[in-house]
């Protein structure tokens, strides 16, 4: 359960200097929170509206200095620099309605970012992306020229993207391994909602596939609490070693990659002497340091893949994982 949370007030504004605008070309309406600033073309101002402010007790939870980074204007880019002129920062979402717009925005980003067509063919299938600078998320919930429809439901992609954006923002890193920028999404989506929702490949095409090798009761869908299924899946041996999981990426990602993914994070933000190993972990990202294998186990102490393999195993087995 989320020990406190915070009810999302929103004022309406004029956009100001302070949050800086990264697509001054929009014709934007604002409306502002705590510690997020929305900004909203065509549409309503769900799904941020009503859960902004829930991702981020969830994070800071984790993530303490993530409260000294917004109230002070400490909050810096890859690269050094600020993302508002004074305190506080806020977070900032971007939320679109119509696909061309969305289409604009992304152009924007791909001139200032050198992003590959096959990326930009991604983004507008997914309609959302995040800052690379860990400022802000782009949601379109109208139909872009790469989807079909519109009026997509984006809560769990908004929790999910904005809770791994987050982290990255206090990891200060631009090179995070997938496991552990995916690990937060998920973790955040299930504290939430009690469901892993977002799937980084087409999870029903994927079982279709390996229909002989799925067994009823022990498939990662969105309508179960991956906890349990994990938690089965282990009992019987059916595990994902520490060293896939640190090198899955989306090119060859298995749902039970995705699902043990999730349940490293789980692991190792799992009561508070673990959370400060985690917090040092993002630290060493912060100061520059390359997140690998070989840094995760040095931070929690561990002297190898099986040490910690036989911890996280038992407890994704116990009752302390759901």
């Amino acid at each position: 359960m989320i020990g406190k949370i915070l009810a999302l007030t929103l004022v309406s504004s004029p956009l100001v200097l302070a949050q800086h605008d990264h697509f001054p070309a929009g014709k934007w309406k604002e409306k502002k929170s705590d510690h997020f600033t929305l900004r909203i073309d065509g549409t309503s101002a769900d799904p941020a509206s009503r859960n902004a402010e829930k991702v981020w007790e969830i994070c800071v939870e984790v993530l303490p200095g993530m409260k000294r980074d917004f109230e002070k204007n400490e909050f810096r880019t890859p690269s050094g620099g600020e993302a508002s002129d004074d305190a506080p920062f806020r977070f900032t979402v971007y939320l679109l309605g119509d696909g061309s717009d969305f289409d604009e925005v992304v152009k924007v980003d791909t001139d200032r970012n050198g992003w590959t067509d096959n990326l930009v063919k991604l983004v507008k299938q997914t309609g959302t992306y995040a800052d690379p600078q860990h400022r802000y998320v782009v949601l379109c919930k109208g139909a872009t020229d790469q989807s079909a429809g519109g009026d997509r439901d984006m809560t769990p992609v908004f929790v999910h993207s904005t809770g791994s954006t987050l982290m990255e923002g206090q990891a200060r890193g631009v090179n995070l391994p997938f496991w552990m920028t995916a690990g937060f999404g998920y973790y955040v989506e299930h504290r939430m909602f009690k469901l892993c929702r977002v799937h980084y490949l087409d999870f029903e095409a994927y079982y279709e596939d390996q229909k002989a090798e799925v067994k009823k009761g022990e498939t990662l869908g969105p309508d179960e609490s991956w906890a349990k299924v994990l938690s089965k899946m282990c009992k019987k041996g059916e595990r994902v070693s520490l060293e896939k999981v640190c090198s899955a990426d989306i090119i060859g990602l298995t749902p039970e990659q995705s699902g043990y993914i999730f349940a490293l994070t789980c692991f190792l933000v799992r009561d508070e002497p673990a959370r400060v190993k985690y917090r040092d972990l993002v630290a060493k990202s912060a100061a520059g340091s390359k997140i690998d294998k070989e840094m995760l186990l040095s931070c929690y102490g561990y002297a190898d893949d099986a040490a910690l393999e036989k911890e996280w195993y038992e407890w994704v087995e116990s009752r302390q994982f759901k």
